[in-house]
Order: C-alpha cells, then sequence, then structure tokens
C-alpha cells in the first residue's frame, strides 16, 4: 500500500485524510456538511467515505480550529472520553487529539460542536493523556493553574511552532510534522481570533524526494506573512517547501492579500507570492477545499474567482495542478481528490468522468 492523502468535497469545509503504508492514519479536521434531507446535495457523505479507507481508529485526529466547517458533526462519529452519551455504538476512538491552544481557552464560542471539542480537549487534558496541544500561551498556564493542574505535568503534551511533533518521524511513522501555527502572542495579546490562531503544519513523508505538504486551514495573508518572516529568520526556508498545497480559507482572496482583492485577480503580498512561487515544486498540486469556482468576479463569500485566477497562473508556473474539491472531477459528480506518495513522488489519482457516467447508469431491465 502506498501513502495517500484525500481531500473530500464538503462544499466550504475542510477535512483531509493521510493514510501511510503502514497503517497509521491522520485527519485534519472533520466537517460532514451533507443535507441528507436534500437529494440535490452534491456534497460528499463524509463517514462513509472515511470508513472506505478507514477501518479501525485514527492515530490522530488534528482539530485546526472551532469553526463549524471544520467540526461540523464531529460528534457524531467519533468516540470521545468525557462523556458515556458519545461512547455509543461504531463510534471511532481517537487515539491522540490534537488542537491548538485557543481551542482549551475560548469562551465565547458560537455553536454545540465547538463546546464539545473544547470539553473533550480539557478532559484529556487535564487527564494527562490522549491529546497535543499547539503553542505555550501565558493564558494556557493560567488556566492549568485554575484547574489544579501543574504545569510540569502536561507540558510533555505542549508544542511549540518551529517545532516538529513528538512521536513522529520519518524512519520509524514514514512522517513528520513541522509545525508553523498557533503562535503563543496571537492568543495572549488580545482576544482569540480563531483564524490568526490555527494550526498550520507542513508534514514530510520519507522517501526520495522527501515529498511536502502545506496544510493551510484558515490562514490569512497576515499569518501567511508572519509565518515566512520567522521561518526565514531561523534559518529553516525548506519547512515552507510543498509539493502537496491545502489552499487556506477555501480559495478566499484574503488568504493572498488581505488589503486587495485586485479586479480580476489577486496579487499577492510579497512573503505569500514567495512562499507559492518559489517554495512550490515543479508538477507540485494544489487542493482549494471549497465549492465551485464563481464565473463573477466580486463575491462576498470564497471561493474568489480573483484568487482562483492567482491560483491558476502558479499551476502553469510550475507545470502542476489546481483542483477544486467541488469540482473533481466534474461539478455535477464530485468525488475525493486522492493523491499517491511513494518513491516517485506524488501522483494524483486520475478519474475518468465518462466512466463514473456509465458506474451511474440504471441497469438495463430484463425481458
Amino acid at each position: 500500500m502506498k501513502n495517500f492523502v484525500k481531500f473530500y468535497p464538503l462544499g466550504n469545509a475542510d477535512t483531509t485524510l493521510i493514510k501511510l503504508d503502514n497503517g497509521q492514519v491522520v485527519l485534519f479536521d472533520y466537517a460532514n456538511k451533507k443535507d441528507a434531507n436534500d437529494e440535490k446535495d452534491k456534497r460528499c457523505d463524509l463517514p462513509v467515505e472515511l470508513n472506505k479507507d478507514v477501518k479501525g481508529d485514527y492515530d490522530v485526529v488534528a482539530f485546526t480550529h472551532a469553526d463549524k466547517d471544520h467540526i461540523n458533526k464531529f460528534s457524531d462519529y467519533f468516540y470521545l472520553e468525557h462523556a458515556k452519551k458519545y461512547q455509543e455504538g461504531e463510534r471511532r476512538k481517537i487515539n491522540d487529539l490534537w488542537v491548538p491552544a485557543a481551542i482549551i481557552l475560548e469562551t465565547n464560542l458560537d455553536n454545540p460542536e465547538a463546546e464539545i471539542l473544547r470539553t473533550e480537549a480539557r478532559y484529556r487534558l487535564k487527564n494527562k493523556k490522549r491529546i497535543k496541544v499547539f503553542s505555550k500561551p501565558e493564558k494556557l498556564k493560567d488556566w492549568l493553574k485554575k484547574e489544579g493542574v501543574k504545569y510540569e505535568e502536561v507540558s510533555h503534551l505542549l508544542v511549540n511552532a518551529g517545532t516538529l511533533v513528538p512521536g513522529w518521524n520519518l524512519k520509524n511513522n514514514g512522517i513528520e510534522f513541522f509545525v508553523h501555527s498557533p503562535f503563543s502572542e496571537k492568543i495572549d495579546d488580545k482576544e482569540i481570533e480563531r483564524n490568526e490562531a490555527c494550526l498550520i503544519m507542513q508534514a514530510v513523508f520519507n522517501n526520495t524526494h522527501n515529498s511536502a505538504m502545506i496544510l493551510g486551514a484558515d490562514a490569512d495573508s497576515v499569518l501567511w506573512d508572519d509565518i515566512v518572516e520567522i521561518t526565514k529568520y531561523y534559518k529553516r526556508e525548506e519547512r515552507l517547501a510543498w509539493d502537496i498545497l491545502h489552499i487556506s480559507h477555501h480559495c478566499s482572496y484574503k488568504a493572498l492579500n488581505k488589503d486587495e482583492r485586485g479586479k480580476t485577480k489577486t496579487s499577492p503580498i510579497k512573503n505569500v507570492k514567495w512562499l507559492f512561487e518559489t517554495k512550490g515544486r515543479e508538477k507540485g498540486t494544489m487542493i482549494s477545499p471549497s465549492w465551485e469556482i464563481p464565473s463573477n468576479y466580486g463575491d462576498i463569500q470564497p471561493p474568489h474567482k480573483e484568487a482562483a485566477n492567482y491560483y491558476e497562473d502558479v499551476k502553469d508556473l510550475k507545470d502542476g495542478e489546481f483542483k477544486v474539491t467541488m469540482e473533481y472531477p466534474t461539478k455535477d459528480e464530485p468525488k475525493p481528490i486522492k493523491i499517491s506518495i511513494d518513491d516517485d513522488g506524488i501522483t494524483l489519482e486520475k478519474i475518468n468522468p465518462s466512466l463514473l457516467f456509465l458506474t451511474n447508469k440504471p441497469a438495463p431491465k430484463a425481458g
């Protein structure tokens, strides 16, 4: 079995599955958005799709932040440790839960799933196992003290930006994860803003190319600018290399240039341009986890055509691919996007739309 990554057609929502050839499974976000009562809803049935590839529990489930489009209905699918009502039926266990510190600390939550996730993360952290929390803000230390938890007893579960996630390495696992965000100051200095305090990583696979994937969550251009500046300062530019790019914030122009959208194409700020055009490798693949790219300019909600036009330029520059989850292989019948990773690098699995048509044709009647 080869390593592979899958991205799912969920509208403007995120779920990314990494399955390794040793059988280990890592999931970034879970957002089941399909309306079961709407026959015209083209979004996939997420638990059904995941269960095709994952037969047991998950080694890691990482939630990049607590927005609904990254956590929707997760409590229906996973076995949660903090309450028995989330332990019935054929639920999948999470062997290690990864969350940014913001999920532990947020107070003004805007949806029930966020409250459930916060409760689960707090329960695991207070029990000192099966969790990693990213960044070490003073607010987290204060919260631990208030809860009667000694910082020294959980410090091994806390991971800062600019480091590798402990317990995962190229030799033993075939993959490593480098943490780019969140930064402690994004949590300590002001009221928590999820997109600024989200979990962003680079995953590197153990092959002859050291194939790499950037998981961009919902970063805007200001956060990307900070990440690039800090990475350059510490001379870790290789940590921003990518063969696979999870495009941020559902192809919003704000991930490229928060202040200037452009009339027909967004021009990225300097560091974002460097990230995409210099650190993107030849024949790289960019994935927009989003609805179809609109035909018009100026839409309020992403995806934005202006941003997509820039990514198309990067695709041409790198002789690569730019794919949209709700358009692949067709807008009428979107399917999960699968990218294999082996010693030869990355390979986008091609789906022939005509075969989909043949598969979905009703069988001829007998007689």
